[in-house]
């Protein structure tokens, strides 16, 4: 018996930009359209003909990526009737990304554009699926930010003609964010407050943190308040207590996140 259709969409508040589709072991085939946002598919498994203006019939293939500018004409059409395919699509929105590109071109804000349909680039297609991880998995909203941001931003320098900047060490603006981030402990950090922080733009920040302190902003922000956390617990604090004042707002996530680090759980790091 063969599998049946799936069809499921994430929606995330914290990543308000985005829009992703996953279709499973689909037979549907999409006739020539547009959308007007940027749209970019990841085939999973099976194969299916795109067809653009000027491109003729063009294949996309397990591990391939298909990138759509806004209002760009393109089709899925299956290869033949008993196909099955599964794919992944990622819906950006266009106010979004021309930030995105700014932050990327040194205040430029014109609307960046793909310069190919299909392509294979398997690091690219990871960093996609890193962002739907986050997505789907409820990671905070740094973490969901830094993956969109990471993903996007590699795809328009692979494949969109955008120069990849400089970047220094820039060892105040690191200080700065590993103060910030160490202050606000319960809070939500995003990716715009650590950026005004610093003085940096988005992508700048990102990367001069990471090359500083080898840890993503949003990692080193968990890592901290489990720290936090373990000095509360060794001073008497509650578990419940330990977990609320760290940050977590929830008793299992703070014990997974704690043994996730330490190797124990928060009862065996106290008795």
């Amino acid at each position: 018996m063969r599998s049946k259709e799936r069809v499921r969409y994430w929606r995330d508040p914290d990543v308000d930009a985005l829009e992703i589709r996953l279709s499973a072991d689909s037979t549907h085939s999409f006739p020539h359209h547009t959308h007007d946002c940027y749209t970019i598919g990841v085939m999973e498994r099976g194969r299916c003909l795109a067809l653009g203006p000027g491109h003729g019939s063009v294949t996309i293939t397990q591990g391939e990526m298909c990138l759509f500018n806004p209002g760009q004409v393109h089709a899925g059409i299956l290869m033949d009737r008993d196909s099955r395919i599964t794919y992944r699509m990622y819906f950006v929105d266009n106010a979004w990304l021309r930030s995105m590109a700014a932050d990327l071109r040194d205040g430029n804000d014109g609307l960046p554009e793909f310069r190919d349909i299909i392509v294979h680039t398997p690091h690219l297609s990871r960093r996609l699926m890193l962002l739907n991880r986050a997505v789907h998995s409820g990671l905070d909203r740094l973490a969901k930010e830094s993956a969109m941001l990471e993903a996007m931003s590699g795809l328009f320098f692979a494949h969109g003609g955008i120069r990849r900047p400089d970047t220094g060490s820039e060892p105040w603006a690191v200080h700065q964010a590993k103060e910030f981030l160490g202050e606000n402990l319960a809070e939500k950090v995003t990716l715009d407050r650590l950026a005004s922080v610093t003085g940096l733009s988005r992508y700048h920040f990102l990367r001069v943190f990471k090359k500083a302190t080898g840890l993503p902003p949003h990692r080193y922000h968990l890592q901290c308040r489990v720290e936090r956390a373990k000095g509360m617990l060794l001073s008497g604090m509650s578990i419940a207590e330990a977990a609320l004042e760290s940050g977590f707002t929830d008793q299992s996530h703070f014990t997974h996140r704690f043994k996730q680090f330490t190797g124990a759980t928060p009862a065996q790091y106290i008795s």
